[in-house]
């Protein structure tokens, strides 16, 4: 089969060195060269997995393949919502991983309103096909991991904000004291700041709730482009 992934390199490389092993012809592209792009090679299977940007995200759903099944990563939006960008939404699947991806890992799937039958066992039965474990969630942004995982993270820039201890401290507190795989900073690292600001923007806006509101020092992180020493 031949799949197009577009989106942030975070998940791009991973998913498409999935993708690979499991004998597929894979094509990956970041958001910009994609949207930049004056054609791209016919694909079966378009997966976005653009984080960072909704305006991105939007854009790039708009120019997936009318006849393509289109995984959407719902991690900053709903399925729902993502499916309303594109020609026909009955195509569109949403999906949730979370870096690091892991070889045999869990991929979340949550169907959005618009998504048909065929589409939604496509998409089981191509994940299973590489060897992950599925989790059917509700539909919603953030899904399960990302929901959890980034409010730790946004909760712990508070904490450092607010001067309670280092990010070290911090990482090896929740790490060894709650057998976390990696300490908050680190996972966002690992994720990428603007994925989990991203997440943040995409709970909030959907529940207008102040624990899903974005840490300030967060947003400043991403907006310089650093993280938190």
């Amino acid at each position: 089969m031949n799949v197009l992934i577009v989106g942030t390199a975070e998940f791009t490389a991973p998913l498409a060195a999935m993708c690979e092993r499991g004998g597929h012809r894979v094509a990956s592209l970041t958001s910009n060269d994609f949207l930049a792009a004056q054609n791209v090679d016919a694909h079966e299977m378009f997966i976005e997995v653009e984080t960072a940007s909704f305006d991105k995200k939007r854009a790039v759903l708009r120019r997936a393949a009318d006849d393509a099944l289109i995984l959407t990563c719902a991690l900053t939006t709903s399925t729902t919502l993502a499916a309303s960008w594109v020609a026909q939404p009955e195509r569109v699947v949403g999906f949730g991983a979370l870096p690091p991806i892991p070889e045999k890992g869990v991929i979340e799937l949550a169907r959005g309103l618009q998504t048909n039958d065929a589409s939604w066992e496509r998409a089981q039965n191509f994940w299973r096909a590489l060897e992950q474990n599925i989790v059917v969630v509700a539909d919603g942004a953030g899904l399960v991991r990302a929901r959890i995982v980034c409010c730790i993270i946004n909760e712990a820039f508070s904490a450092l904000h607010e001067k309670i201890a280092s990010p070290q401290d911090i990482d090896l507190a929740m790490q060894l004291g709650t057998h976390y795989p990696h300490g908050p900073f680190a996972w966002s690292r690992a994720i990428g700041l603007a994925t989990v600001l991203g997440v943040m923007e995409g709970l909030y806006a959907e529940w207008g709730e102040d624990r899903y509101r974005p840490a300030p020092l967060l947003k400043r992180c991403v907006s310089a482009g650093i993280l938190p020493a």
